[in-house]
């Protein structure tokens, strides 16, 4: 990425945050941090996740090759980061190793946000070989039995395997590339004993970049009966959602949505084909959901904003949750990851270790550490 594209980019995520609390619906910037999503199938059966569930009605797709190179050659002046995953494993996706190419050539970086189990040899080299970004394994369990009934269809030592197969050849490669994050959900769900989950944690060491503990979503209204696992509630937003002024999703079918967690495609800005995404992101559908949040009334439009853990994270100086990632990649850009892992650490002291992501790092130290978070 040129220097000056990193400077537009920073600047980009300023004026987000700007118009955020200048309460403006209409925008004069275009979101930097978008979702896009090769395909809504997916191999598990994830008992936190809506698809796994059985709670997505939306029409299951893989997105067509033509389209992503579309969505790449129309964002690739101003966008910063794409992330890889919405509503399925990007893994399943037969070309997911090309799309990565054409971002990362454009100038965008690339997250992959995979749950593993299908990381064969193959598809280690591939994505090392693609040159992504970085990558976050979606981990949720320290044991064998926790995961497995957290992530239905999983094999805990396989995945394991294949997990610490991706670090150590990036390491026998000798590649900064991709960043690696283990990331878990504490779904209160695990029985294992703190020295359990320290060997766990410790069997990463040298070769992982962090590791996060994550609160889990109820996915607005889908899960908040649901007593399978625990995730936090929230009496109302702490503001308007933040991603509403610098992010977006787009779904494998071309849909243009609000936000990543609409899995069922329940508030559809525009259809690709049919607008752009700059128009879409200016379009009356989004603007009066903007407007909605600003006014305090965003369930008229849209009940799956209920309770959502993004809207209802506290500020950290003044600045949403939804507009923390976006203005962190701008900054990362310039100086590094290890930005970002500072960034999370200083988020958990400011809210005393109840910040949504939890950084756990130094295996023998690593769960005595989380412990002394919370």
């Amino acid at each position: 990425m040129s220097p000056g594209k990193k400077a537009r980019i920073l600047l980009n995520g300023l004026r987000a945050f700007a118009s955020y609390r200048l309460g403006k619906s209409r925008l004069g910037h275009l979101p930097s941090y978008l979702w896009i999503e090769p395909t809504n199938h997916c191999n598990l059966k994830c008992i936190m996740c809506p698809s796994g569930a059985g709670r997505v009605r939306a029409e299951r797709g893989d997105m067509d090759p033509a389209l992503f190179r579309q969505i790449i050659d129309e964002i690739h002046p101003w966008a910063s980061t794409i992330i890889l995953a919405m509503g399925g494993e990007s893994l399943l996706h037969p070309g997911l190793s090309d799309m990565i190419r054409t971002a990362e050539g454009r100038g965008i970086k690339v997250h992959l946000n995979t749950n593993a189990t299908l990381l064969d040899e193959n598809k280690t080299e591939e994505l090392l070989a693609a040159g992504i970004s970085s990558i976050s394994f979606a981990f949720d369990g320290f044991g064998k039995g926790p995961y497995e009934r957290a992530r239905r269809g999983a094999d805990f030592g396989l995945t394991v395997g294949r997990i610490l197969h991706f670090l150590r050849r990036r390491k026998a490669m000798r590649r900064k590339k991709p960043y690696a994050v283990l990331s878990i959900l504490d779904l209160g769900r695990d029985d294992s004993s703190p020295e359990d989950k320290g060997k766990f944690l410790r069997a990463f060491d040298g070769l992982i970049d962090d590791v996060h503990v994550r609160s889990p979503n109820s996915w607005g209204p889908v899960f908040l009966e649901c007593p399978d696992f625990r995730f936090d509630t929230f009496d109302r937003p702490s503001g308007p959602c933040g991603r509403l002024w610098n992010t977006l999703g787009l779904a494998w079918n071309g849909d243009v949505l609000p936000c990543s967690f609409d899995m069922n495609h329940d508030y559809v800005l525009g259809r690709l084909g049919r607008t752009t995404v700059a128009e879409a992101w200016n379009g009356p559908a989004m603007v009066a959901l903007r407007k909605a949040w600003l006014e305090g009334r965003p369930l008229d439009l849209l009940p799956l904003c209920r309770n959502c853990t993004v809207a209802g994270s506290p500020r950290i100086l003044g600045v949403p949750a939804g507009l923390r990632a976006s203005l962190a990649d701008g900054l990362t850009n310039v100086f590094g990851y290890g930005l970002e892992r500072k960034a999370i650490r200083f988020a958990n002291l400011m809210r005393r270790g109840r910040f949504t992501a939890r950084p756990v790092r130094d295996g023998a130290a690593a769960w005595t550490s989380l412990e002394d978070s919370r």
